[in-house]
């Protein structure tokens, strides 16, 4: 009975595992800083972005608190905590003075809302 019950437990555990994760990300931006300047740090880091292991698609943000960061889908957790790991976010709090908000949200279901209104098939 507890090598069902273990099988069981792992092959949700992978399952989980397998699922994709958002994180988002918000760095408060110095007052003296543009959202034109923003903007144009944001377009500079795109190649960095491009070739993000397990990165699906970011989102850059500019947040109406003055923050700025991203809203990012990742293949899986480990790939998240890869990217957000003890070296990045160091290189923002020298970069940006402060200390970034990172969320992790489990993504059980991704829907593309350009088709949202279509008819079924």
């Amino acid at each position: 009975m507890r090598a069902i019950a273990f099988a069981l437990a792992l092959s949700f555990a992978t399952a989980a595992a397998a699922e994709p994760v958002a994180v988002l990300v918000a760095i408060p931006i110095p007052a003296a800083m543009t959202q034109d300047k923003l903007r144009e740090l944001f377009a500079a880091s795109q190649p960095q972005y491009r070739a993000l292991p397990g990165l699906i698609r970011k989102y850059y943000t500019i947040g109406d608190d003055n923050s700025g960061g991203g809203i990012y889908l990742f293949a899986s957790r480990a790939a998240a905590d890869a990217h957000f790991n003890a070296a990045w976010k160091d290189g923002v709090l020298k970069r940006w003075g402060k200390p970034a908000a990172v969320s992790y949200f489990t993504v059980p279901i991704v829907l593309d809302g350009t088709n949202a209104g279509a008819a079924p098939q």
